[in-house]
């Protein structure tokens, strides 16, 4: 066989590490690695998803209509001025692909989500990354990063992985300083764990600039990370070109109909949104009475350090959450967070076995430096 191969544009990554093998003990294993909602569909929800489906011979509407006025009705906002995607994924790539291009500049911050450098790599533009503080996007050292390359700036607010916020006024000064050239996106994926009224802000600077770009989903608070549903706000004048790029018809017709109805059960998936984040704060308050180091969370899912110095401890930690009590967490491999893990919020009794998990491992002397 010939050596010669198909020239690839684009190499793969690796960042993150879960286990896959099998529990030794036979328990059953809980994932906190994808920082999913816990909690089933409303039977409401699977209705509509059961009814979609007796018609899967037919296309989805490929505008996504219905659902777009949904949206727009649920958040005050023009249903002229949404997109809809398979996920936020496909709308973050597309607005790269839109937006950047070879020899161009992406900025994003130290620790923001992994598939803004995905994309900055798959358009082959060049990545800066703006230095944090306390884990945190710092707007000054972002403005610092932007020159007259750079097309895009991506910012996760709340973050992946740290799940720490930049306010809305912050977020609004560094919209008004970024040139028109430079696009800014800001992915709102947890912002109904931080406020509604934060959201409500986020959007307005959508409304108001015409180089802002806003992202949403149903996969976290709405509970539908299975079924791939994505939404972005923008000014009118770039919802052509968005369209241009995307798929047709990506958000197949049992996705648009589960997200039309959990929209209308919206005050329900609020209430679970509630549990979610009492629980996360009772379990950063133990974890932080035992010594462990907690990132403060505005989202679903804690960053947390075992040791202040060894990354090895984190990963010893890691195994033996798995070997113990069958939790699959995240493993962070992004440079400056090796000694860190991170997990979902789950199910209150789920929380409560991985705190025990903890403390065992801990009563062990394993996190000793």
């Amino acid at each position: 066989m010939s050596e010669k191969r198909p020239r690839a544009y684009i190499q793969p990554l690796a960042v993150r590490q879960r286990i896959s093998r099998p529990q030794p003990k036979g328990l059953p294993v809980v994932n906190l690695s994808f920082n999913e909602l816990p909690f089933p569909p409303l039977q409401s929800v699977l209705n509509a998803i059961q009814s979609a489906t007796t018609h899967a011979n037919l296309y989805g509407n490929p505008t996504c209509e219905k659902l777009r006025i949904a949206i727009g009705s649920t958040y005050q906002l023009d249903p002229n001025c949404i997109v809809c995607g398979n996920g936020t994924e496909e709308l973050l790539d597309i607005i790269g692909r839109c937006f950047a291009n070879d020899g161009d500049e992406i900025v994003i911050s130290e620790y923001g989500y992994i598939l803004f450098p995905i994309i900055a790599h798959r358009v082959g533009a060049r990545l800066i990354k703006a230095k944090e503080q306390n884990y945190t996007s710092h707007i000054d050292n972002v403005l610092a990063a932007v020159t007259d390359k750079t097309r895009i700036v991506f910012l996760a607010n709340p973050n992946n992985p740290t799940g720490t916020m930049v306010c809305d006024a912050e977020l609004r000064r560094l919209a008004v300083a970024l040139p028109p050239q430079t696009v800014l996106v800001l992915d709102l994926a947890y912002g109904e764990f931080a406020s509604n009224s934060y959201i409500a802000k986020v959007h307005a600077l959508a409304g108001e600039f015409d180089n802002v770009v806003v992202t949403q989903t149903f996969s976290k608070a709405f509970g539908l990370a299975g079924l791939r549903v994505g939404w972005c706000y923008a000014s009118k004048w770039m919802i052509p070109i968005l369209n241009a790029a995307r798929g047709m018809g990506t958000v197949n017709a049992a996705a648009q109909a589960a997200a039309i109805a959990t929209l209308d059960k919206r005050d329900a998936m609020l209430s679970r949104v509630g549990t979610i984040i009492a629980e996360k704060i009772r379990v950063a308050n133990s974890l932080s009475l035992m010594g462990i180091e907690v990132i403060p969370s505005e989202t679903n899912f804690l960053l947390i350090a075992p040791s202040p110095n060894h990354c090895d401890v984190a990963d010893k930690l890691a195994s033996h959450l798995f070997e113990h009590a069958g939790f699959v967490v995240n493993q962070t491999r992004e440079a400056g967070l090796e000694r860190f893990i991170r997990f979902s919020i789950s199910l209150p009794e789920h929380n409560t076995s991985l705190l025990n998990s903890v403390q065992t491992f801990i009563d062990n002397d394993q996190t000793n430096d």
